[in-house]
């Protein structure tokens, strides 16, 4: 589209912020949005100048340097680069703009295959210099003179410039323009604000330069890895977050100065700039060095799992992930990091670990409301004794009740949970570890009247209920509680899972029963084991004696 470029062309927009003038400095900006823009506009014309003959490039020369380059002083020699990117992208675009870039160094660099796979780890900057370059040898001289003028004619206005004052809030300017494209990370922001300020404090570069080397570059901008880690969206609460800025977010929250009661995650950078408003050189190093080791440990100890993750009972640290994971809770994200920044002693850690892990079920199984989660983590932070009065809200009274209606998803996870429970205090299994690829089944199942109809509803004590509206209303109360659901290695057919009760273990011709996938102790030992016994029956009182024989075993774990 750009062979063709004319003045209908629009690029985009371009936010700079203007940063405090101090005296004999040169001006300079922030780029809030459109350093891709800027730096591809800016690859093309040094591609484009380039490609012209030496009369030509002559005859240019001016305009190149008034846009891609400046002099700190009106009497200096040298020219500088304009565009000053972030460490991991500096080198390359120096080069490239400065053409340092030689015909050898070009054919070394491999770009992307037509699928989007890199096959290279070369530099996006370089990839970019070189598809300009080439795509440019196939077109005609005249395509590229009018491109380059039509790029460089101030009366082609392809970028609309919003120019932010040192006050301005670039975060919600930046929402608000750009509320259908992708947002403005508060971590973009944040980081911007720490090294300025470092910049005001310090007034040597050098001193930033190596603050920013050690305890940022090092830690977020490494590598292709690593800033890949630090970009990556996680599910938080009903939001996707990337990791640095769930990071940075319960940084805020440890140290106390972002208030999930009073404050909104929009709030993030603004928090940020106000509490390292006031600090002296000593406190923000301090402080950046702080936020070094929380990232260390927010890569190390924030754990995520696919479905070849083994998890053993005794793994305490990988079983309260698992249990936050599936309950998709993160509120408590500031209160772990805070323990592991904190406690050196495993032991003890662990006991805190577990602390956490029992909050969140007991109040799971209980239904309770997940809103007090963030008032409860600030608490925790505060006060590490808080956990214990939340723990006892719900009695064991109470866990009991919620295991006689709960929803397929819960089940789930307490019976994996209490199967390594089992496998861990019984000496029989070898395998102490499994994969978390489960299906759960109820054994009465759902659709319970075709096949199931003969079977007298009974009540805990085996009496009949007579009456048929309250024996109706009574079994599918039942067919929900957790005494009724299992797992198995995989699901059963559909015509199966409906089966009376005999066939349902058996099977029926191809169609496996749950026989042929009871691999686990809460199936074959509660089930298949009984069955194989002698105990043919399933119903409402062999539901709410196993419920009692699963809801002793929670209580024991959590």
């Amino acid at each position: 589209d750009l062979l063709d470029f004319n003045k209908n062309h629009f690029l985009g927009s371009l936010i700079l912020k203007q940063q405090e003038k101090q005296s004999g400095k040169t001006k300079e900006v922030l780029v809030i949005d459109g350093q891709q823009r800027l730096t591809t506009l800016s690859i093309l014309l040094i591609s484009l100048y380039n490609s012209f003959d030496d009369e030509t490039q002559k005859n240019c020369e001016n305009e190149i340097r008034l846009y891609l380059f400046y002099k700190k002083n009106a009497t200096d020699k040298d020219y500088k680069v304009k565009i000053e990117h972030s460490k991991i992208d500096r080198k390359y675009f120096q080069m490239v703009i400065k053409n340092e870039v030689s015909d050898e160094d070009l054919e070394k660099i491999i770009v992307e295959d037509s699928s989007n796979k890199t096959i290279s780890q070369d530099s996006k900057i370089l990839q970019c210099y070189k598809f300009f370059s080439e795509k440019l040898k196939e077109i005609s001289e005249d395509l590229r003179l009018n491109l380059f003028n039509n790029l460089l004619n101030q009366d082609n206005k392809i970028i609309v410039l919003i120019d932010l004052g040192v006050d301005d809030d670039e975060q919600a300017i930046f929402d608000t323009i750009n509320s259908a494209g992708i947002r403005l990370s508060s971590a973009d922001i944040i980081k911007n604000a720490i090294f300025q300020k470092a910049l005001d404090i310090f007034g040597n570069s050098d001193d930033v330069e190596i603050l920013y080397k050690d305890n940022w570059e090092a830690i977020f901008a490494k590598d292709e890895e690593t800033i890949s880690f630090w970009d990556t969206a996680r599910a938080s609460g009903r939001l996707m977050r990337d990791n640095i800025e769930i990071l940075l977010h319960a940084i805020s929250v440890i140290k106390g100065f972002f208030d999930p009661d009073k404050h909104t995650l929009s709030d993030l950078s603004a928090q940020y700039k106000q509490y390292i408003s006031k600090f002296n050189g000593i406190e923000l190093k301090n402080f950046v060095n702080e936020i070094a080791k929380y990232a260390i440990l927010y890569r190390e100890k924030i754990l995520i799992f696919d479905k070849s993750s083994l998890f053993a009972y005794n793994d305490i640290h990988s079983r309260l992930f698992h249990i936050l994971n599936n309950c998709e809770i993160t509120t408590f994200h500031p209160y772990i990091l805070s323990l592991f920044y904190k406690y050196n002693d495993q032991s003890v850690l662990e006991n805190e670990l577990h602390k956490i892990e029992t909050v969140v079920i007991r109040r799971m199984i209980t239904k309770s409301d997940k809103k007090n989660y963030n008032k409860m983590c600030k608490e925790f932070i505060n006060d590490a004794t808080a956990i214990d009065k939340y723990i006892a809200e719900q009695t064991d009274s109470d866990i009991c009740n919620g295991l006689t209606n709960i929803s397929n998803k819960d089940a789930a996870l307490l019976l994996f949970w209490i199967e390594l429970y089992r496998r861990s205090n019984d000496s029989k299994y070898d395998m102490k570890e499994l994969k978390y690829t489960y299906s759960l089944e109820h054994i009465m199942p759902q659709k319970w009247e075709e096949h199931w109809s003969n079977v007298e509803v009974v009540d805990s004590n085996g009496n009949k209920i007579s009456d048929h509206e309250a024996a109706k209303a009574f079994r599918y109360q039942k067919i929900y509680s957790i005494g009724n659901m299992t797992l198995l290695n995989s699901s059963l057919n559909t015509s199966v899972r409906n089966f009376e009760f005999e066939r349902k273990i058996k099977g029926e011709g191809k169609k496996n029963g749950i026989r042929k996938y009871s691999d686990l102790s809460i199936t074959r030992t509660d089930i298949i084991d009984k069955y194989d016994a002698g105990d043919t029956i399933w119903n409402e009182q062999r539901i709410m004696q196993r419920e009692k024989e699963l809801a002793d075993d929670i209580l024991k774990i959590w």
